[in-house]
């Protein structure tokens, strides 16, 4: 288990949100999916033991909707991908995704990309890597929502520039914050969450 990124309250420096990450050890061709998904269970219970001093919780979900942690405080979000399990905790709502560099089909980057992000991509020297970070944006702001995949990802546009911040452009975009790292363990972890209190964020703590 690694801490990939934690988030202090600025004014009280009290502990807000964490990010833990563990590797997944390869297994055959592909990950198995429930293996992966119990690593990253794991993961959030030591978070909420070690972090928040919390042991015991009920995790609700209806349907195909997000899975909610039933608490006074806490909200909870994983994802797994071959090769890493995530488990993101905090005291507002957030949603994390985490995806490996792999080759995309180009009718799935124009059904989920915006014309302006696909000329990003194609500007990019590695296109499936770019794509990838357009990917765990939308997929974390989604998880975040509680909606999922229910959302329309091409309305949710961002702008990825080296020049400038991470940039987006949404009638949320006020009330939001997005963090992104790439090359975790060959992938790339983007973190949504509800921004309406100043957060200092230290990485790899």
């Amino acid at each position: 288990m690694k801490t990939l990124l934690s988030g202090y309250d600025k004014s009280t420096q009290k502990l807000m949100l964490r990010v833990y990450i563990t590797a997944l050890p390869e297994d055959g061709r592909r990950q198995n999916h429930k293996k992966a998904h119990f690593a990253a269970l794991d993961l959030l219970g030591a978070a909420m033991a070690e972090d928040f001093g919390v042991r015991h919780v009920v995790i609700h979900r209806v349907g195909l909707g997000k899975p909610k942690m039933i608490h006074d405080f806490l909200h909870m979000n994983i994802s797994h991908c071959k090769g890493l399990a995530v488990a993101a905790i905090g005291m507002m709502p957030l949603g994390v995704d985490a995806e490996p560099t792999r080759r995309i089909p180009e009718s799935l980057m124009r059904k989920v990309c915006a014309p302006e992000e696909i000329q990003q991509i194609q500007a990019e020297k590695d296109r499936d890597a770019a794509f990838s970070r357009f990917w765990t944006l939308k997929e974390a702001y989604a998880k975040y929502t509680g909606e999922g995949i229910g959302l329309d990802f091409s309305a949710l546009r961002f702008s990825l520039n080296a020049a400038r911040p991470l940039i987006f452009h949404h009638p949320d975009a006020a009330n939001v914050c997005f963090i992104q790292q790439t090359g975790v363990s060959g992938c790339t972890v983007s973190l949504c969450y509800l921004g309406d209190t100043e957060i200092v964020i230290k990485e790899n703590e």
